[in-house]
C-alpha cells in the first residue's frame, strides 16, 4: 500500500512538471525564442583556458531549473500572466517566477566580444569567438554554441624588477621566489593582478605600514616577437601634496614603519569617546614580557577606575610588538587572538605616526604608536534555552538553564555551568514493548548537569616561548553527570576531562585529551536482562554492565574552506584513543587480583581496555555557489583487548537514523548480514564504513532540496556464534554492504537548519541471499534532523 501511494504521487508529479515544461513557449511571438542551453566548445583542442571562467561571460542565461529537471521558475511567472491582476499574481510574478530568457543576438555578439577580452587578458591575444544558434521552431526554443578559436598565446621571455628605491628592492628581491609569475608561463593579467596583492601583503608584513598594490605596476614589452613578451616590475613612489605649492605634488620614498609604544585600553568605552570625555588617567604598569635572546616587549595598559583582568593575558594575545617592524599579519591576529576572548566584543586596532626614528643596522625607520581599545562584554550571563532533539531521527524535547562567566579567575577564562533535560520518543526492532515508563508518546529522558572551565593558554609547566608564535592555545577542564532512562535500561555516568586544542594554521587544528575518564553505571531492566540472557553472549553481557573509561584521545582536523571563494574544499577528521593501558600494565607488574570473572577491576568496577580510531573524509564539489555535490566517507575500528572482551556501549560503531544510512533507523542496520528483527539490543559493531553523496540544490528562498545515496554497514572483528554472518572478512564485506537513496527537503535560516529526508531503502544484508535487492517492495523511512547531515 505504501510503495502504490508512493508511485502514483511520484507518477503525478512527474506529470505535473512535464506538462509545466511545455507550457512555458505557448505565449511566446513567432520571432521570440526561449533559451535553453548555451554551449561552448572549441575549434580544436582546449589549450588550458577555464571554461568556467567563459561561461561567466555569456549574458543571456537560460532560467534555472527545479532539482535540474524542469524551470518552475519561469513556468510560475507565465502563470502569472495569465487572467487579471492581484496581490496573489504580483506575488507568483516578482517573488516565485522568474522572466524568461528570450533570445537576443546583440546580447549573444555582446558575449563574443566579452569572451575575446578575456583571452587577451590571460594571453591570448587576437582570437576569435563565434555563436551559432539552434532553432527549435516548434518549441520556440533556442540553443546557442559559442565557438573558441584561441590564437597562439603569449609567454613571458624575461621579468625585470626595476625599483629604485634600494631598501624597496632589497625587501621585493627577497619576496621573488615565491613569485607567482614565472618565465616561460602563459601571460596572464589576472596572475599579474595577484602577484601585485601578495607583494603588497609581504611589504606590509615587513614594516611597510599603508602600502596598497596600487603602488605595484607591470610594463610589457610585446615588440620582441615570437609571441614573447619581457615584464618590468615597478612601484610607484608615494606622491603628496607639495605645501609650497598649491595643486602640486612632490615624490616621497616609502618608509618602513617600527613600532615605538603599544598602549592598551582595557576597559574602552565608545559612548564616552563620542562625549569627548577622557576615559584613562591611569598607567597601570609596564608589561614586560620576556623573549629569548631578544630584548623584553613594553606594553603600556591605560584604564579607569579598576582593572578587572590580568595585565599578561592582555601581552600573551597581542602579537605587536614594540621595537620591532609593523607586521599586518601581526595585527591580523591580534584581532582574532582578542575575538578568542569571550571578555571582549569589540576589538579596534589604531596606528598614528610619531617622529623618526634611527633603528641600528636597519636603515631609518619611522615610529608608530599603537592602540589597542577593547570593549568588554557582560562578565555574568544567564540564558535559558528549548530546542527541538533529533538523536538520529528519535525526536524529543529539551531545554537548558546555563550561566556563563567570562572572567572567572580574571585571565580570560570562562566558566561555564549547565543543567540539562530532554525527552525523546525512541523506536526500537523490538516488538515486545517495554515502554513502561512513558509520558505522551516520550520513553527516554535524559537530564544532567556539567561545569566547564575554558583558559586561553596552555595550562602546562612549559613556557609559552617555546610554542609557535601563532598558536591560539585554548585547555579545557570539565566535569559532568548524566542519567538517562531508556526503555531497556538506566545509566548513571559520571565525566571527567582534560584537555588541549590548538590551531597550527587557518586549516589544521589539533585536540588532545590526555584524561578523559569515564564511570558508567547500568541498571537494564527485567525484560532487557531476560532478552540477554536468552542470547547468552558474553560480548553483549559485557557492554550493558558497568564500565570505568579512562581514555587518551586525539583528534586532527583539517578544513581548506575558503569563505570568500566559490571553490571546491576539503573537511578531514582523524580520531586516536586508548583506554585502560596505564592502569593494565601496572595491575600486570604488580600482579593484582581480579575479581570472579577474571578482570581487574578499579574501586570494585571494571576498566575498559581497547584501540579506536576513526576517520570522516568529505569533499564539497562548489558547482556554483547555489549548486554543490557532497561526498563522505566514514571509517573506523575499535580493538578490544586485554581487560576487555568487548567496546564499550559508548564507543561501538552503529549506522542508522537522520545522519546515516537514512532508510534504517538509529542503531538498526548490521552487523554484517546479521538478522534478528524482534530484539531490542542497539546493532553495534567493531567495525563501520560508510560513504555518502548529496547533491544540494535551491528550490525557493530559504527553502533547499538534495538527492542523495548513503551505503555502508558495521561488522564484529570476530566471530560470534549469536551473530552469524556479522564478522568482518575482506573477501565477503562487500557483499553486506547496505543502499538506499531518497531527496531532502531542507529549511535553511543560515543561523540554524530544519531538514526532512525521505529515504528508500534499496539493498538489504540482512535479507537471505537472493532476495537482498528490496527496492520494489518499497521499504522508505523518513527522518528530521536540525543541521546537515554532515
Amino acid at each position: 500500500m505504501k510503495a502504490r501511494l508512493l508511485f502514483s504521487f511520484g507518477t503525478l508529479t512527474l506529470l505535473i512538471l512535464m506538462l509545466a515544461s511545455c507550457s512555458n513557449t505557448r505565449h511566446f511571438a513567432d520571432n521570440e525564442y526561449l533559451i535553453t542551453r548555451n554551449k561552448i566548445h572549441f575549434s580544436d583542442k582546449n589549450p588550458g583556458i577555464e571554461t568556467s571562467q567563459l561561461s561567466g561571460l555569456i549574458q543571456q542565461r537560460p532560467n534555472k531549473k527545479f532539482a535540474g529537471v524542469v524551470r518552475f521558475k519561469l513556468w510560475a511567472y507565465n502563470r502569472s500572466q495569465i487572467g487579471k491582476r492581484s496581490k496573489y499574481r504580483n506575488w507568483l510574478e516578482n517573488t516565485v517566477g522568474e522572466r524568461p530568457v528570450i533570445l537576443d543576438t546583440a546580447m549573444a555578439a555582446a558575449s563574443c566580444r566579452d569572451m575575446e577580452k578575456y583571452l587577451g587578458n590571460v594571453g591570448y591575444f587576437y582570437s576569435d569567438v563565434d555563436y551559432i544558434i539552434a532553432y527549435k521552431e516548434r518549441s520556440k526554443r533556442a540553443h546557442i554554441s559559442y565557438k573558441i578559436t584561441p590564437s597562439t598565446p603569449y609567454r613571458i621571455r624575461n621579468i625585470k624588477y626595476e625599483v629604485e628605491d634600494p631598501e624597496l628592492a632589497f625587501w621585493v628581491d627577497k619576496t621573488t621566489k615565491n613569485s607567482r609569475v614565472k618565465e616561460g608561463k602563459v601571460y596572464n593579467v589576472y596572475t599579474l593582478d595577484k602577484e601585485r596583492e601578495r607583494v603588497s601583503t609581504f611589504l606590509n608584513n615587513n614594516g611597510y605600514y599603508g602600502f596598497v598594490k596600487d603602488y605595484v605596476y607591470f610594463e610589457v614589452d610585446s615588440m620582441i616577437g615570437n609571441k614573447e613578451m619581457d615584464l618590468f616590475f615597478k612601484v610607484k613612489s608615494i606622491s603628496i601634496p607639495d605645501p609650497d605649492s598649491a595643486g602640486k605634488f612632490i615624490e616621497e620614498r616609502h618608509s618602513r614603519y617600527m613600532i615605538d609604544k603599544v598602549m592598551i585600553y582595557p576597559d574602552y568605552d565608545p559612548s564616552l569617546a563620542k562625549l569627548h570625555t577622557r576615559q584613562h588617567d591611569t598607567i597601570v604598569q609596564e608589561i614586560h614580557q620576556i623573549k629569548k635572546d631578544y630584548p623584553a616587549n613594553f606594553y603600556h595598559v591605560l584604564y579607569r577606575n579598576k582593572l578587572r583582568i590580568n595585565p599578561k593575558v592582555l601581552a600573551q594575545n597581542i602579537m605587536i610588538e614594540d621595537n620591532e617592524p609593523y607586521s599586518l599579519k601581526d595585527v591580523q591576529e591580534t584581532y582574532k587572538r582578542f575575538g578568542y576572548l569571550s571578555i571582549y566584543k569589540f576589538a579596534n586596532i589604531n596606528f598614528e605616526q610619531a617622529l623618526p626614528k634611527m633603528a641600528p643596522d636597519s636603515g631609518e625607520f619611522k615610529k608608530l604608536k599603537c592602540k589597542i581599545l577593547l570593549q568588554r562584554a557582560p562578565v555574568h550571563q544567564y540564558s535559558i534555552e528549548g530546542e527541538g532533539t533529533n538523536s538520529g531521527g528519535d525526536l524529543g524535547i529539551g531545554g537548558n538553564i546555563t550561566y556563563r562567566n567570562r572572567n572567572i579567575f580574571r585571565n580570560g577564562e570562562t566558566f561555564q555551568f549547565k543543567v540539562r533535560g530532554a525527552m525523546e520518543a525512541q523506536r526500537s526492532n523490538s516488538d515486545q514493548s517495554t515502554d513502561q515508563n512513558t509520558f505522551l508518546f516520550f520513553n527516554t529522558f535524559e537530564w544532567g548537569m556539567e561545569a566547564q572551565v575554558k583558559f586561553p593558554r596552555f595550562l602546562i609547566p612549559v613556557k609559552l616561548e617555546r610554542f609557535p608564535k601563532y598558536f591560539r592555545p585554548i585547555t579545557t577542564v570539565a566535569i559532568g553527570f548524566n542519567f538517562r532512562m531508556r526503555p531497556t535500561y538506566d545509566r548513571y555516568l559520571l565525566n571527567f576531562s582534560f584537555g588541549y586544542e590548538w590551531e597550527e594554521s587557518k586549516q589544521k587544528k589539533h585536540i588532545i585529551q590526555p584524561f578523559n575518564i569515564s564511570s558508567v553505571k547500568m541498571y537494564p531492566t527485567p525484560e532487557f536482562t531476560q532478552e540477554l540472557e536468552e542470547i547468552d553472549d558474553a560480548r553483549l553481557k559485557n557492554q550493558y554492565t558497568d564500565h570505568l573509561i579512562t581514555a587518551i584521545q586525539y583528534s586532527f582536523i583539517y578544513n581548506n574552506q575558503d569563505l570568500k571563494k566559490v571553490k571546491d574544499f576539503i573537511y578531514f577528521r582523524g580520531d586516536i584513543e586508548t583506554s585502560g593501558n596505564i592502569f593494565y600494565g601496572f595491575n600486570s607488574m604488580l600482579d593484582s587480583k581480579t575479581d570472579s570473572a577474571g578482570y581487574y577491576t578499579i574501586a570494585g568496577i571494571r576498566y575498559a581496555q581497547y584501540a579506536r580510531l576513526e576517520t570522516d573524509f568529505r569533499y564539497f564539489w562548489m558547482i556554483n555557489r547555489d549548486n554543490l555535490v557532497v561526498f563522505r566517507l566514514l571509517s573506523g575500528i575499535g580493538i578490544p583487548y586485554g581487560n576487555s572482551d568487548a567496546l564499550p556501549f559508548e564507543k561501538g560503531f552503529y549506522l542508522g537514523g537522520a545522519n546515516s544510512m537514512r532508510a534504517w533507523i538509529y542503531r538498526g542496520l548490521g552487523p554484517g548480514g546479521f538478522s534478528n528483527p524482534g530484539t531490542s539490543v542497539d546493532q553495534m559493531g567493531d567495525v563501520v564504513l560508510e560513504s555518502n553523496i548529496e547533491f544540494r540544490f535551491p528550490i525557493y528562498d530559504f527553502f533547499k532540496g538534495a538527492l542523495f545515496a548513503d551505503a555502508g554497514n558495521v561488522w564484529l572483528m570476530n566471530a560470534n556464534e549469536n551473530f552469524p554472518e556479522a564478522e568482518f572478512n575482506f573477501n565477503t564485506f562487500y557483499k553486506q554492504i547496505a543502499l538506499d537513496a531518497g531527496l531532502g527537503l531542507r529549511a535553511d535560516f543560515k543561523f540554524f537548519i530544519f531538514r526532512v529526508d525521505f529515504a528508500w531503502r534499496l539493498r538489504d544484508p540482512s535479507m537471505p541471499e537472493g532476495d537482498k535487492w528490496v527496492a520494489s517492495k518499497g521499504i522508505w523511512f523518513w527522518n528530521f534532523g536540525i543541521g546537515y547531515p554532515f
